[in-house]
């Protein structure tokens, strides 16, 4: 808005079709014509009175009032068309149709295909970090970033962000966790650039993990499984297992494919002896055996605040940057976590079995479950002789095996 055109009691002007009319040369009708996208107007004036309307802010509509806006998208090869950037868009589709604006699909390297078309303002599904410069260096319109890192760009009045709270729903999920009795708790992070698109997730998990003073908390993770031949991939499950882990949390879909197909080859049982958490993107985790609990994201509410914010950023209001929670879909993959007694050493349980009677080699491996023969059952009996704890005695009555008895009362 040119400065110092004032209105009644001081406020500012409203700029009219006039207006632009007399900055650019040219008659109200044409000015009409190109802001209604009309034709019968040269490509040469249309660019002219369009970026004339930009300079002074000028809008056909209502203030505030939404009538056309620009969304962007990745350029393709940033995204699958059955993935995030696909629900999201059905999701932003089905809200504007519901308020009646229209759109402008552009690619985030395409924007200087806007210059020709009118829009109130913009709402990125891209995540590329320059695009917001790109957008102030063509534009001085609102524009709404869903899913970026606001502290990528510099700050403007004309700047908001609308984002799922990663971090805070990582807290809940581990809280939730934590009261199912889970202690050792691994994130799987199958490729390393996952760090950094899911990077509240990641520092959520590291921030609970300190604050429970547990140090270290990286070597709670697992990450870069996709570099990972399966041997290694599974050779660091077992080991977490092995060292009381009851609970993996995976950040995808992806990730959590990955880790049943590892539990399964390592055949433990989700969830009786491990449970499985997944971030999800769409309708997916429930086809899975057993169904996995996911954190989800609400498409559809993303897609509202980020309008609501535009349409405030065009009635000239302030606004705050918006973080939604993901919301936990319960499923069959958790349950409390499973607390085995240690079992007792093979020499302990074979002194424990003699204190009622002398038995047969035999018998005593019958009721251990193990071979007789094996050389693990050997070496427990050998070890028992040398320290004197057993010796053989007479003849069973029912064959011609000895009897291995005490040869003191206590274990």
């Amino acid at each position: 808005m040119p400065k110092g055109k004032k209105g009644r009691a001081g406020f500012p002007k409203r700029i009219t079709g006039s207006d632009v009319a007399a900055a650019v040369g040219c008659s109200q009708s044409s000015v009409s014509k190109v802001m209604n996208e009309q034709p019968r107007v040269s490509e040469f004036l249309r660019g002219r009175i369009l970026s004339e309307a930009r300079k002074l802010n000028y809008s056909r509509q209502p203030r505030g009032k939404l009538h056309r806006i620009a969304l962007i998208l990745p350029a393709p090869w940033r995204f699958r068309l059955d993935g995030y950037v696909a629900s999201l868009l059905n999701a932003m589709i089905y809200v504007l149709y519901r308020r009646n604006i229209k759109m402008e699909i552009v690619q985030e390297n395409d924007l200087d295909i806007l210059l020709n078309h009118t829009v109130n303002g913009g709402i990125s599904i891209s995540w590329e970090p320059e695009l917001t410069a790109a957008w102030f260096d063509r534009f001085q319109m609102p524009f709404v970033r869903i899913n970026t890192n606001p502290n990528l760009a510099r700050p403007d009045p004309l700047l908001a962000h609308v984002n799922m709270d990663g971090r805070g729903s990582m807290k809940f999920l581990l809280d939730r966790l934590y009261a199912l009795g889970h202690r050792r708790i691994i994130l799987l992070v199958p490729d390393p650039r996952e760090i950094e698109e899911r990077r509240t997730r990641y520092q959520g998990f590291c921030d609970y993990l300190k604050m429970r003073h547990i140090q270290h908390p990286e070597r709670r993770c697992i990450f870069g499984m996709r570099q990972k031949t399966f041997e290694e991939n599974l050779a660091l499950l077992k080991q977490a297992v092995s060292e009381g882990a009851t609970a993996l949390i995976a950040v995808d879909e992806g990730a959590a494919r990955n880790a049943l197909f590892l539990i399964e080859k390592l055949k433990l049982n989700v969830p009786g002896r491990i449970s499985v958490v997944s971030w999800e993107q769409k309708d997916v985790l429930p086809y899975f055996d057993p169904p996995v609990t996911g954190m989800a994201m609400d498409y559809t509410q993303l897609c509202e605040e980020s309008v609501d914010l535009l349409a405030a950023l065009c009635r000239g209001e302030k606004v705050s940057d918006v973080s939604l929670p993901f919301r936990l879909i319960e499923r069959e993959s958790v349950a409390p976590a499973c607390r085995e007694k240690p079992r007792k050493k093979l020499e302990h349980r074979i002194l424990e079995l003699l204190q009622k009677g002398p038995l047969t080699r035999i018998r005593i491996a019958s009721l251990l479950g193990v071979k007789p023969y094996s050389g693990y059952f050997n070496r427990a009996i050998a070890r028992l002789q040398t320290a004197g704890r057993i010796d053989y005695g007479e003849k069973s009555n029912f064959g011609r095996e000895r009897l291995l008895r005490l040869c003191s009362p206590q274990l």
